[in-house]
């Protein structure tokens, strides 16, 4: 049942939505009123809201997830790098909804009953892991809120300008999130919720003018130089950077204040104007703002923040000319890659990247209108993830860590994004997520050569067993072949190869032989030579062998008919093989249509030439990759073509 108060300041009437109201804010008077069972109170503090872009309004209805809704409250809070806004939904069906909107970016939350155990705000640390609503998170942000405001009902009560410490949580797919309110001491509210496409909330109408946020700039001074400046309108700006001398001025205050400085005359070599406008995405972005910053090392890389009203934030770094794109994402890797070495596997989601390298940065330059606070010589730590051309990023520094999922572009494609005709620089070296790129026609011979080369491989071990039919098998003793001696007649038939192996049980010998083949009228019609030698021994403590006990010759078959060997041999002993021959029996042996190996084995190896070339490439390619990071380059685990 509906429930009527009265502003205790100014008389003006409001009908409470629920029960469980226990705040509101006069929208009469903007004086906040709090009660508990027995008494109305009036705080004497009035709750001002400064425009913003957002989403939402107060008194906004729509479907939230098909579920008609009314906006009764909101409040807003500045954690001290930004703020966010949380929304109070009546619902359609008689339920309430809590909603957080970060950037735009809108969560669902709700409220359960935390645990009695769980720990203070001093014991928290980033990183720890916490179990809520059966579910484990890990904290990915700490730090102290302030209530800039309210407006409408809320089911509690908050003060402007009241403090409280709050931890942000997710887990590692980054599907669900919680936040800790610690407000009333040691036990804090605890909120669970899961992150909402932009298709999961619809409006019905656009923001009256009232609270939509300004169409236009608003107009400053900058406090060093008295310059004016234009804040840009449509989202919020903690840090504006002087375009004339360089002056870092954080407007989250009443009044601009300078907090740093850009080093005069210093070029910090952006190559993309604050304004010029890329498509990314499928998107218009506009660079608002440019950073330069500077590694444990003093390697320099740059980022362009890119805006666009609905997609929000991208970040486009620039290293040696490299680029990658970058998106914030909920998901963390499994393990905690500040404690990992090169190369080491870990999961982000459903993908699997390689620990690259961590380190610290230091912030040297910075320009344009940024949405959290910015001075030279800030620092940060970071983690770099790889899996070609996908990259994962890690920054903390130490009261929250974010994430961000990348993908490397080659300096063409940027270019084209923001319509640059001109040709860019060339890169320097290999960038940890520039992919290895094989062109069109490379591909195709790399293809073609390993079809080839498997076949000839085939056919390698095909031939090695098509030795062809023996037509002669015949022994020789010594007193006939050193002199000259004629082999029993065989009969060539068909067959284009003819094969002579000759084997004899040498023993530190040699022999060698000549052979020729008689026809039935005893002409020479072909010949063919061999020589067989074996040699061991024993030297250093250590034996040794050389050589071989037999021998195969090829030669061109003659037509078919019956025909004879006449074969004569030579042959030494001993080391020097000047000794005399020893006299060892000598098996000559005659086939017929043998397969010649060689000529596979040498189609094998030339087919194979051009894909073991690209392979090398490969390899020296991901050796330069990981040059900088680890001393043993073994790139034995990065032959996949896949990425």
């Amino acid at each position: 049942m509906a429930r009527e108060l009265r502003c205790p300041n100014c008389g003006g009437d409001h009908t409470l939505v629920n029960p469980g109201i226990t705040m509101l804010v006069c929208d009469y008077c903007k004086t906040v009123v709090y009660w508990d069972d027995e008494t109305v109170l009036k705080t004497g503090t009035q709750s001002i809201l400064p425009e913003a872009d957002t989403r939402l309004y107060m008194h906004a209805t729509g479907k939230l997830m098909g579920r008609g809704f009314d906006v009764v409250g909101h409040l807003r809070y500045d954690h001290g790098r930004g703020t966010w806004d949380e929304w109070y939904l009546e619902l359609s069906d008689g339920g309430v909804a809590w909603l957080s909107e970060d950037e735009r970016k809108l969560s669902l939350e709700r409220f359960v009953r935390p645990d009695p155990n769980m720990p203070a705000p001093a014991q928290l640390q980033v990183g720890m892991q916490l179990s809520m609503d059966d579910t484990l998170f890990s904290i990915r942000e700490l730090g102290t809120a302030v209530c800039v405001g309210g407006e409408g009902q809320l089911p509690f009560t908050v003060l402007p300008g009241e403090r409280y410490p709050y931890a942000d949580l997710a887990t590692l797919d980054g599907t669900r999130f919680a936040t800790l309110e610690y407000d009333e001491g040691q036990t804090p509210r605890v909120f669970t919720g899961e992150v909402l496409g932009h298709e999961q909330l619809t409006v019905d109408d656009e923001p009256p003018p009232s609270t939509a946020g300004a169409k236009e700039g608003r107009h400053i001074t900058c406090p060093n130089c008295d310059a004016p400046l234009e804040v840009p309108a449509g989202r919020e700006i903690q840090t504006q950077v002087c375009e004339y001398c360089g002056a870092q001025n954080d407007l989250t205050g009443a009044q601009a204040q300078v907090v740093g400085k850009n080093p005069q005359g210093y070029d910090p070599g952006f190559v993309f104007d604050i304004g010029q406008a890329g498509t990314f995405r499928g998107q218009t972005f506009e660079v608002c703002g440019r950073m330069l910053y500077e590694d444990d090392e003093g390697y320099q890389s740059r980022e362009y923040l890119l805006f666009n009203p609905n997609e929000g934030y991208l970040w486009l770094a620039e290293e040696n000319r490299h680029y990658v794109l970058n998106r914030p994402t909920r998901q963390a890797p499994a393990y905690d890659p500040f404690r990992m070495t090169p190369k080491q596997l870990v999961k982000c989601g459903t993908e699997t990247f390689r620990f690259y390298e961590w380190g610290t940065s230091r912030l040297v330059y910075v320009d344009g209108a940024l949405p959290w606070q910015a001075r030279s010589g800030d620092t940060s730590h970071y983690a770099d993830l790889v899996a070609p051309p996908r990259m994962f990023g890690v920054e903390s520094d130490g009261q929250e860590v974010e994430y961000f999922i990348g993908q490397y572009m080659t300096p063409e494609d940027v270019f084209a994004a923001f319509r640059i005709e001109e040709p860019p620089p060339r890169t320097y070296g290999v960038h940890p997520a520039q992919p290895f790129k094989r062109g069109a026609v490379a591909t195709l011979l790399m293809i073609f050569g390993a079809v080839f080369a498997v076949l000839n491989l085939g056919l390698l071990a095909w031939s090695a067993g098509k030795p062809g039919a023996q037509v002669l098998q015949q022994r020789f003793q010594a007193s006939s072949y050193l002199k000259e001696c004629v082999s029993d007649p065989f009969t060539v038939g068909p067959g284009r190869v003819m094969s002579m192996r000759v084997d004899a049980p040498l023993d530190n010998s040699w022999l060698a032989v000549d052979v020729a083949l008689l026809d039935s009228k005893d002409r020479v019609v072909c010949e063919a030579d061999g020589e067989v030698s074996y040699y061991h021994g024993y030297e250093g403590g250590e034996s040794w062998t050389e050589g071989s006990r037999s021998t195969t010759t090829y030669f061109k078959a003659p037509p078919a008919g019956t025909y004879r060997l006449i074969l004569k041999a030579s042959g030494g002993s001993g080391i020097t093989g000047n000794g005399l021959p020893r006299g060892e029996p000598m098996t000559v042996a005659l086939r017929q249509g043998a397969v010649l190996s060689r000529y596979f084995l040498f189609a094998f190896i030339v087919t194979l030439l051009f894909p073991l070339y690209e392979f090398t490439r490969k390899v020296l390619f991901e050796k330069r990759r990981w040059a900088a990071t680890v001393e043993d380059d073994d790139d034995s685990d990065w032959d996949d073509d896949s990425y």
